[in-house]
């Protein structure tokens, strides 16, 4: 070899010394950042469980190393000329130096028979031997008179250098760079794996010093791949130094220096390469994902065992109000109770005395006072909203989760997998397909065994009043002459006892249902994490994909023959609309007709007929468990877990949040019918529209269009006394960014002469203040559409939004959603004309009730209209039957109403005010309409003795039950 191919390959060798290393100090690189992170992330070791802590560690990680390595390997990632491109090029830039050709005299051993020549040569060689010497002879004869003899020389040959250049130095060294490659990224995969253990190892089992953590990569390493270098280098500069004196002789083939071959060798070796480097990179991606799989469902079994941690602390807490606020009070005040009647005194008067002044002290203090406030606590369903809101966490965190994973059947990374060694598994389907339905079907359990024993508490509790004024009773009846002083007082004492022991069974079963509460949870959290460290173990990948593939051929089957049946019902319903519209339009016109005789012919009827109908509503709500009742009450929401729908209004509202945010002026107004749920969606607003500050809230309970009032309450709501209009816009301009909410402005506004002057104010504060106020307002559909006309309202306001109908599927989750807190299953009861309907007979249990369920929600939207309070009122009015575990669900049918047709013109007049109004006070109602007080009361106490209206704080509003047929009844008289 020469001193420039000396140099130019000891030039290569060094090259590649650096190449390595810079390859190993990027993958130590990435470990130690990872490690670090980890670290980094590791909680604060704690003597207690630190669920939270958990959970935000798990995720972060995930989070970290979300995206790494993430999409599965193709082959032509692996391309040697792509990865070492650098490699390749420093190599041609050096080939560049190296002569094409040279030519030298071929040595000796070319021209004598060695032991190690192949066959081919010993046969070869002789003939050349002698060809050489015979061409010699000339040479031999002259020099044989020679006095100085000439050396012998041999002949030439021609080496081609740079293709022999590259044959060893570089197509030479790629089945080493392969083994290197291959070795360092085993090393990598294998300090992964450590860094995936140290990750999921207890804070407390840590090392304290964490530069003790070997990240991979050690010296030994690192010196063991120099060592290898250094030796390969050696043995291709020794195979080149012999192949360069054979080339151009026949003893080396000049096919394996042509351009063709060494092109077809590099080909073959990057393929190899290719294959051995995808087969890694599979390994690792399966890692990662294997890592990422774990860290999920890792941070799924803290989430689930801090949510249920929640649970515990905040019914513990309820436990504890409840204790504190309620059943000691209750039991002290028995026991001081009884005591009055222990002390001493014998006189009738004084016990008689005593048994008044305690009778009045229970009325107030006991029955209108703690038992009343503790079966309202009962029936708030503390437990029962915290199940449900665990129940809707869990099914959210599991909807979050990944959909495929990347899995091997060994679980183990320690060699190349090929790509048939990969399979996918998803732990959203199996936890959605399979867990979830068996935790939600065990949470359902439970919630109907609380459900009932809640109300039994509620039964025993009420027991205690009348125990005690039974008892209270009995002792002042029995005081008719002296010698029965001693018998009252035997029968106060015994049944204040009794009252106390009532009042301990009460603790006692709220303690029970707690305890078991929190067992069963415990059990289904300890079966829940069970399943979820199964999932980590990939050895039963086959079973689990099994138990998939199980839960969605049943879940396709159902939706199959619930499509199935959607079709049917389809073309039924068309052809059944062709088949009776006219019918139906002949019904309507007879039904017509004959409300308009009755209405001019009965005059007495509204009365009795609202009457029946508001005592069997009355009657069927009264039958029904208090704490599901409660379910339905008419009040906003405050826990937005049932919160539903209003995608449209949120995204309307969070549009002009962003215009207002960007400079422009963006006002907004919400319109709807009363008790459709604006308040609802102003509370899912607040919650989840990040505002840069907390909004401030406002609203007037009572209709009053003086402007005083107007700034009075704005003064409250910004703690400042400001007397007039100029001084709260002066205010509002001159401070912070706001975002104010003014609920109801309807009660600015009366239809009176001048009765528009504090809505107008509001809107000059409103326009002059927009640049520096965020400002959203509600208002009733029906005073809107009036003030439509005559102020043309909304050009005031940037952004309407009218409340959009709710579909019947959205009816139905917001009621279902309600029902799933009672932990009561529902049965809809199918009508008579259903036993005869051959298509409803042919379906099966669960088919017969998703129809029956579809038909009720539609025909009630159709009646609600998308109000929200009416459609809850109308379940709960449709509520046949209740017992331990059902309740069963009468078909939706339309409330007859007609009878609201024959009120008198004053009467609907009256209807009118109060729902244009949302609700008017006895003076506000007489100048509306421009009565005298005297008729407007006469005409408000006959309704209200109908049952038409109702009173509440001194206003008289249209009764909900009766609201949406007064609605209708108005729009079809042209009076809204």
């Amino acid at each position: 070899m020469t001193e420039n191919l000396e140099q130019l390959a000891a030039q290569w060798h060094s090259f590649l010394q650096d190449y390595f290393q810079r390859l190993i100090a990027q993958k130590r690189e990435f470990l130690t950042a990872h490690f670090e992170f980890v670290s980094l992330q590791k909680p604060v070791q704690t003597e207690e469980s630190n669920f939270k802590a958990d959970d935000e560690y798990k995720q972060a990680i995930f989070e970290f190393i979300k995206n790494t390595y993430s999409e599965r390997p193709n082959l032509q990632q692996s391309d040697f000329e792509v990865l070492h491109a650098s490699l390749i090029t420093e190599f041609r830039n050096l080939q560049t130096s190296v002569p094409d050709v040279t030519v030298k005299q071929q040595i000796s051993n070319r021209f004598q028979l060695l032991k190690e020549d192949r066959f081919r040569l010993k046969v070869q060689k002789p003939f050349k031997i002698f060809i050489f010497h015979l061409s010699k002879l000339p040479f031999y004869f002259i020099n044989l008179f020679r006095k100085q003899k000439k050396p012998l020389k041999y002949w030439k040959h021609e080496i081609n250098v740079k293709q022999l250049f590259e044959r060893h130095f570089f197509n030479g060294f790629q089945d080493f760079i392969s083994e290197l490659n291959q070795s360092i990224l085993k090393e990598f995969t294998a300090s992964l794996v450590k860094l995936k253990d140290y990750e999921d190892l207890p804070t407390e089992e840590i090392s304290t010093d964490s530069e003790s953590f070997d990240v991979g990569f050690n010296p030994d390493f690192v010196k063991a791949i120099k060592t290898k270098i250094n030796d390969e280098y050696l043995e291709l500069c020794k195979s080149f130094e012999e192949e360069y004196d054979l080339a151009g002789t026949i003893e080396l083939k000049d096919k394996l220096l042509s351009s063709q071959r060494l092109k077809n060798d590099f080909k073959q070796l990057k393929k190899q390469f290719s294959r051995k480097n995808h087969q890694w990179n599979n390994t690792i991606h399966a890692l990662f994902e294997d890592w990422r799989s774990e860290l999920e469902l890792s941070a799924l079994q803290s989430f689930v065992n801090k949510s249920i941690d929640e649970l515990n602390t905040n019914v513990g807490e309820w436990n504890s109000k409840l204790q504190s606020n309620f059943i000691n009070s209750i039991k002290s005040f028995l026991a001081e109770a009884q005591s009055t009647f222990n002390e001493g005194g014998s006189e009738e008067e004084d016990i008689s005395k005593k048994i008044t002044q305690v009778k009045y002290i229970t009325n107030k203090q006991l029955d209108k006072g703690l038992l009343q406030k503790l079966q309202e606590s009962l029936s708030k369903n503390t437990i029962l909203n915290q199940m449900d809101r665990l129940e809707h966490l869990i099914g959210e965190r599991i909807e979050k989760l990944a959909s495929d994973y990347a899995v091997t059947k060994s679980n183990h990374f320690d060699k190349p997998l090929e790509d048939s060694e990969l399979s996918s598994i998803s732990n959203y389907e199996l936890l959605s397909f399979e867990l979830k339905p068996k935790l939600n079907q065990q949470l359902e359990t439970l919630k109907s065994n609380i459900f009932q024993k809640m109300g039994d508490i509620l039964i025993k509790v009420g027991d205690i009043d009348e125990i005690v004024n039974y008892v209270l009773s009995a002792a002042s009846n029995s005081l008719s002459s002296e010698a029965n002083v001693s018998q009252a007082r035997s029968i106060i004492v015994d049944g204040f006892e009794r009252a106390e022991n009532t009042a301990q069974e009460a603790d006692v079963q709220i303690q029970e249902v707690i305890k078991n509460a929190q067992h069963e949870l415990k059990v289904m959290s300890e079966e829940l994490i069970k399943e979820l460290q199964g999932l980590k173990q990939n050895e039963n990948v086959s079973a689990i994909k099994l138990r998939i593939n199980k839960a969605k051929a049943i879940q396709k089957s159902e939706a199959l023959t619930q499509q199935g049946l959607d079709f049917v019902k389809k073309y039924f319903e068309v052809a059944k609309k062709f088949t009776l519209v006219y019918y139906q339009k002949a019904w309507e016109l007879k039904e017509e007709l004959s409300k308009r005789f009755l209405s001019a012919t009965i005059e007495n009827e509204p009365n009795r007929a609202v009457s029946d109908f508001l005592n069997e509503s009355n009657q069927v709500i009264d039958g029904l468990p208090v704490i599901y009742k409660r379910l339905y009450a008419i009040e906003p929401l405050t826990d937005m877990v049932l919160f539903e729908g209003r995608e449209s209004e949120i995204e309307k509202l969070s549009t002009a949040y962003l215009a207002w945010s960007g400079g422009k002026y963006a006002s907004v107004l919400i319109t709807a019918e009363k008790w459709s749920g604006m308040t609802s969606l102003i509370n899912y607003a607040v919650k989840n529209i990040k505002f840069n500050s907390v909004p401030l809230r406002t609203e007037f309970k009572v209709n009053d269009p003086d402007p005083q009032a107007l700034f009075q309450g704005l003064s409250d709501l910004l703690e400042t006394k400001l007397m007039d209009k100029q001084a709260i816009i002066d205010f509002l301009n001159s401070g912070r960014k706001r975002v104010i909410i003014f609920e109801n402005l309807q009660k600015l506004f009366l239809r009176e002469m001048h009765g528009q002057k504090a809505l107008i104010e509001f809107i000059d504060i409103m326009t002059a203040t927009q640049s520096n106020v965020f400002w959203i307002g509600t208002m009733s559909i029906y005073t809107f559409e009036y003030l439509e006309r005559s102020l043309k309202m909304s050009a005031f306001f940037s952004y309407h939004i009218p409340l959009e109908p709710l579909s019947d599927t959205e009816i139905s989750q917001l009621i279902i959603k309600r029902n799933r807190i009672s932990g009561f299953r529902i049965k809809f009861e199918a009508v008579e004309r259903d036993s005869s309907d051959k298509k409803f007979k042919k379906l099966n249990d669960a088919e017969r009730q998703q129809y029956l369920k579809e038909r009720f929600f539609k025909d009630l939207n159709n009646f609600a209209k998308s109000n929200i309070s009416m459609a809850l009122m109308f379940w709960l009015l449709s509520t046949k039957k209740v017992d331990d575990q059902t309740i069963i669900i009468k078909s939706f049918k339309k409330p007859d109403l007609s009878f609201l047709a024959s009120l008198k013109n004053d009467r609907v007049f009256v209807l009118q005010a109060l729902i244009m109004h949302d609700g008017l006070k006895l003076e506000q109602v007489a100048k509306v309409l421009s009565y005298s007080v005297t008729k407007a009361k006469f005409l408000l106490l006959e309704l209200l003795e109908d049952g038409v209206l109702i009173e509440k704080e001194t206003q008289y509003l249209v009764n909900p039950i009766i609201y949406r047929n007064t609605v209708q009844l108005l729009k079809s008289r042209n009076l809204l």
